[in-house]
Parts: C-alpha cells; structure tokens; sequence
C-alpha cells in the first residue's frame, strides 16, 4: 500500500457531525458513533488494495494531533442506472478505525436518488444508514439477480435498480424501496475489501495509548475490536492491564472473555497480574471461573499465593471447576504436601465424583505423607 502525503491540516467536519443525521445546505451528511473523540488535525491518502468496481483507489485516513487514526472515507463514484436512464453516484463512506461503518456524506448539491430519478426522503436517508450499519445483512449473500430476478442487466457492467420489475419480496426488508441496487453496492463497498484495508491501517498505528482510547467507545463492537488487537499487538501497560481487569465482570460475559484472553503468557509471569486476575475468580461466576483457571495454565510458573489460595478454594467449588482446578495442579507439576493435603479433603466428599478426582489426583501425585495415604488407604476400603 503506497502513501500519498498530504502535508496541509485538513479541517475535517467529522466530530460537530458525529452522531445525528443532518442537511446543512445543500450537503447531506449521516453519522453514527465514533469510535473515539479525540479531535481529528491531519488527512493521509493511500492507496488502498481495493478489488471492487470503484474506480477511485484512494482511502483518505483522519488522523488525531496523537497520529492516532480517527476515521477513514473513501470518495465512491459509480454509475447506477434507472430504466438504463444512468445518473452518477456521488457519495463519500466513512468508516471508523476499527472498520466500522461510520457514515455517508454527499458533495454540496447531490442527493441520493431512486425510480425515475425522485430524490430520497429523510426517512429513507436514515434507513440507508440503518441498512449500512448491519454487517449481518443478507445482502452479503445475494447476488443483483436476486434484488429484481425479472430485470435483465445490461451486457457490459452498467448498474440497473429495481424500477421496471418489482425488487424480490423477500429483499424489501434489506434495501431501500426503488433503490436496491443503490444499497447494495453501498453496503458492499462498506463490507467489501476497503474494510480489510481500514483495519491493516489502524493495526500499524496501535499503542497501549490508543487501544485505551478506543475501549472508551460506546460501541460494543468497538471495544470487542481493541480487546481483540492487545494480546499480540501492544505491550501491557499498568493502565491498559487495569483498563483489561476492570472488563471482567459479570456484567458482560463477551467483554469479560475478550479481556481474559488479552492476557499473555508472558504478561502471566508477574505474580502482581497473576494474584489481581484471581481477586476476578472469586468475583466471578461459573463461566467467567472456567476461563480463568484455564487462563492460569497458560502461566510460566504459578504463583505461590495464587496455588494455595486455588487449593484452599477447592471445598467450595463445584465439580467442574475443582476438576479444572486439579488440571491446572497438574500441569503445573504441583506436588507439595500442603496443597495435596487441601485435595485429601475431597476424599470423604459426599459427592462421589469429586471424591474420585481427588483420588485420581493423589494417585497420579509423587507425594510421600502419613496422612495423606492414610485418607487414600481408608477411601480404598470404602470402595
């Protein structure tokens, strides 16, 4: 991807706009959440790896005074014909440095258009941008003969909207009505290869720093996108390791998730992050518990205080967990005396299934103690 510098400050109208749709005078212009709001200051241009029919290859990047990317848009111009009456789209797509759909303007006296050339309603405006912000659409499987499969296209790529044979019934709740080929080309340049694009971009600019500033977005996708691009990416500063622990709650299940897997094995070698990511277990529930004992196996070495206090946790927990939790001993090569003394308890269990782990356990453990082969002997003869 070839940079095209751009040394002048661009005054970029993107944060007075952000989130309502408007029409200023004559421009229109329709925004969703950002991902961030730091102050856009500087405009790049690359040229993006695109494989559409677009012909315009340049994505423009907004950058923040910190050289963080802000947004992306791409100016998108393309023929979409009507009763082969063809009138040239003229729009600009926005998307957010996560690569999520930010939003649409048009150049100062364009609109948007459907059959016989109408221009759209405010309503419909808002519907486009409602239909763009789905990347779950079916539209990502359906092909223009399916918009309107009584229209025959034109021979040499020319676009046609659905005017001279009702757009396909079941497709009506995916496009705006007398302009299906017009969402469908939109969202398909939002979903299509510049998304990829957009995200490659943002990758090379990730700090701890701004990975925390895009966890402050409001959006849900937004904040999966930055836990997602940690681990890997970006050293684990004390404030993104606080940002992380502060996601694990039971409050959210996918964001606790993401931010258990956003710790590394690396990361696990400081006993700090190792006893505050257990403070979490005990915090959690059942699910978030799972995780997090399998997240201790992914440590160098286990913490002494994390070991006793798992050890000295295994009467409360349930099966599942007490037999994760021996897992985890085990691949940590725990065999010392006072931790296998803790599983003995689980011998006389009155469920018979953790009493059989705890066995197991024993049994597989080199560990040479009076008492603890005393409880194996006396459970042996209960058998």
């Amino acid at each position: 991807m070839r940079v095209l510098k751009i040394n002048t400050l661009f005054a970029f109208v993107l944060v007075p706009l952000l989130i309502l749709a408007y029409t200023s005078v004559g421009q229109i212009r329709y925004f969703r959440t950002p991902a961030s709001t730091l102050k856009p200051d500087t405009k790049l241009a690359f040229m993006a790896v695109s494989e559409d029919s677009i012909a315009n290859d340049t994505l423009f990047q907004i950058r923040s005074k910190e050289g963080y990317p802000m947004a992306y848009f791409r100016k998108i111009r393309t023929s979409v014909c009507f009763d082969n009456k063809c009138r040239l789209l003229k729009v600009n797509l926005y998307w957010t440095s996560t690569g999520r759909y930010l939003g649409f303007d048009l150049p100062k006296g364009e609109f948007l258009s459907k059959a016989e050339h109408k221009p759209f309603t405010p309503a419909e405006y808002e519907r486009m941008s409602d239909l763009l912000a789905d990347p779950l659409s079916p539209l990502a499987t359906l092909s223009y003969a399916e918009l309107a499969p009584h229209v025959k296209l034109p021979d040499k790529g020319n676009e046609v909207d659905g005017v001279s044979s009702a757009t396909a019934k079941n497709v009506l709740e995916y496009v705006v009505e007398g302009a299906a080929y017009t969402t469908y080309k939109m969202w398909h340049v939002v979903y299509g290869s510049t998304q990829a694009d957009v995200t490659r971009l943002t990758e090379k600019s990730l700090s701890p720093d701004f990975i925390l500033t895009i966890l402050e977005s409001p959006d849900l996708t937004d904040k999966i996108w930055a836990l997602n691009h940690i681990r890997g990416f970006v050293p684990l500063t004390p404030a993104l390791q606080n940002s992380l622990l502060g996601f694990i709650s039971p409050t959210d299940y996918n964001l606790a998730e993401r931010a258990i897997q956003a710790f590394g094995a690396g990361d696990l070698q400081s006993n700090a992050i190792q006893q505050a990511l257990f403070t979490k277990f005990n915090k959690s529930g059942y699910a978030l518990k799972k995780l997090i004992v399998g997240k201790f196996k992914e440590a160098p070495v286990l913490d002494e205080q994390v070991k006793k206090t798992f050890a000295e946790s295994l009467t409360s927990l349930n099966s599942e967990l007490i037999s994760n939790v021996l897992d985890l001993f085990r691949k940590h090569k725990v065999t010392d005396a006072d931790t296998c003394r803790l599983v003995a308890q689980l011998l006389t269990n009155r469920n018979e299934l953790i009493a059989q782990k705890a066995f197991a356990y024993l049994n597989a453990t080199p560990v040479r103690d009076t008492l603890i082969e005393m409880q194996m002997k006396a459970y042996k003869l209960k058998k």
